[in-house]
């Protein structure tokens, strides 16, 4: 299995969760990049381990202090071996002192930078679902190499939406909340479909409320499974496949 989206730089312990990979069956982590200073970090985490690899980029919350050179800093951390997408990148719209208008244009310059270097990219969308289309669909020149709605927790309303733009679509352990939908979980082709932690955050029930951790995405893969009534081991291989054709840079051990 592989964890697609997790914040291993949150963790004390980042080093045990790593070397214990192999008995969570875990094949490998993807860490994410919100920041400049992040993004740097996650590649010599990276560099360390095999089985991690990373993503640079800067989240939209931060928007307002981002300069010219941070971008740049960016799109040269990107051409790393190791990093596999630009992202966290996208829209947040939850608190008002968020700056929109920044927001917006910071997810474009990122879009650009993906497109550029040829990568995938992997969107944050938060009470934004609308402006995260829109832009989406504006630029769609830019979306070549693939893009992924992370931790999706916008419904049947918009998934539909974000596939016919080729998107892939990632799901997190909020998907397992009792007060959740997952009847849409049928339209998404299987091919479409990615499975994270977002750790340490969204840890899926009966977990819920503790520190999540990246061997419980299997927990959400499995509710995943049941949902879409298909054996829990052919659903695992089939998205650990998608993984790493969307992830592409994954090299098999």
């Amino acid at each position: 299995m592989i964890d697609t989206h997790a914040h291993l730089l949150s963790f004390k312990d980042v080093d045990e969760i790593i070397r214990s990979m192999e008995d969570d069956e875990l094949e490998y982590i993807v860490n994410i990049g919100t920041t400049v200073k992040d993004s740097k970090k996650g590649i010599r985490l990276a560099e360390n381990y095999e089985r991690v690899y990373t993503t640079v980029g800067i989240y939209p919350e931060f928007s307002l202090n981002v300069k010219e050179e941070d971008l740049k800093v960016i799109e040269e951390l990107a051409k790393h071996e190791k990093v596999v997408a630009i992202g966290e990148i996208g829209l947040d719209y939850h608190r008002p002192e968020h700056d929109k208008k920044s927001q917006r244009e910071l997810f474009i310059r990122q879009l650009e930078i993906a497109d550029r270097l040829g990568l995938p990219f992997c969107i944050h969308c938060r009470n934004a679902a609308d402006d995260v289309y829109e832009i989406l669909l504006e630029n769609k020149h830019l979306i070549n190499h693939g893009g992924l709605m992370h931790c999706y927790s916008e419904g049947k309303e918009y998934v539909q939406k974000f596939l016919s733009l080729g998107l892939h679509i990632s799901f997190s352990g909020a998907i397992t909340f009792k007060k959740n939908d997952r009847s849409f979980l049928k339209d998404i082709p299987l091919d479409k479909i990615l499975v994270e932690t977002d750790a340490p955050y969204l840890s899926p029930e009966p977990f819920r409320g503790k520190e999540n951790r990246p061997e419980r995405v299997r927990v959400t893969a499995k509710k995943i499974a049941d949902e879409l009534e298909i054996d829990y081991r052919e659903f695992e291989k089939q998205v650990s496949k998608n993984a790493k054709e969307f992830y592409f840079k994954i090299k098999n051990i």
